[in-house]
């Protein structure tokens, strides 16, 4: 079974990964809804239970900002919704210190992909995934593990493809 919850936290790493490689906002939510929810199940198998909440949330937040470019997605409201959420996943599903690392990460995610702007998006994402890094150590989670790394490398990367190359391109 330990196989299947790494495979699965594998599969989950490559969508986040791709996810900063994308130029359009849809696109990056695109991956992320897929990543959250594999990794929400991977979170599950581990029984690492706020993980696997938080994920579910993020998976909801993740097709609400799909649409952000909607009437009923602009508003800011969504923000404070999720925010709300993500606490009360951690509190509901609390198992310790290390499920505010978490909740943490997750609502300072919610103000990252609220940006339509991918800039915006893969530079605020280096705030959030080292507390990600630092649960995913701590549940045993080798996808969650590499996944973190990887996003800090690819945020890194498409910064640098995207937003600061293209500046002196021009």
């Amino acid at each position: 079974m330990n196989i299947v919850i790494q495979i699965i936290s594998i599969a989950a790493m490559l969508f986040s990964v791709f996810s900063f490689q994308m130029n359009k906002h849809k696109h990056i939510m695109i991956m992320q809804i897929l990543a959250t929810t594999l990794f929400g199940l991977q979170y599950f198998l581990l029984g690492a239970y706020t993980g696997m909440a938080v994920d579910i949330v993020a998976t909801l937040r993740g097709i609400v900002f799909y649409h952000r470019d909607k009437e009923w997605a602009k508003s800011n409201i969504w923000i404070a919704v999720f925010i709300i959420m993500f606490i009360l996943s951690g509190f509901l599903t609390w198992q310790g210190p290390s499920s505010l690392l978490m909740t943490s990460a997750m609502i300072l995610n919610t103000f990252s992909f609220s940006f339509t702007k991918p800039k915006l998006v893969r530079s605020t994402i280096l705030i959030s995934s080292p507390l990600v890094l630092i649960y995913n150590i701590l549940t045993g989670s080798i996808g969650g593990i590499i996944n973190e790394v990887c996003v800090e490398l690819s945020s890194i990367i498409g910064l640098l493809r995207y937003d600061i190359k293209r500046k002196k391109d021009k």
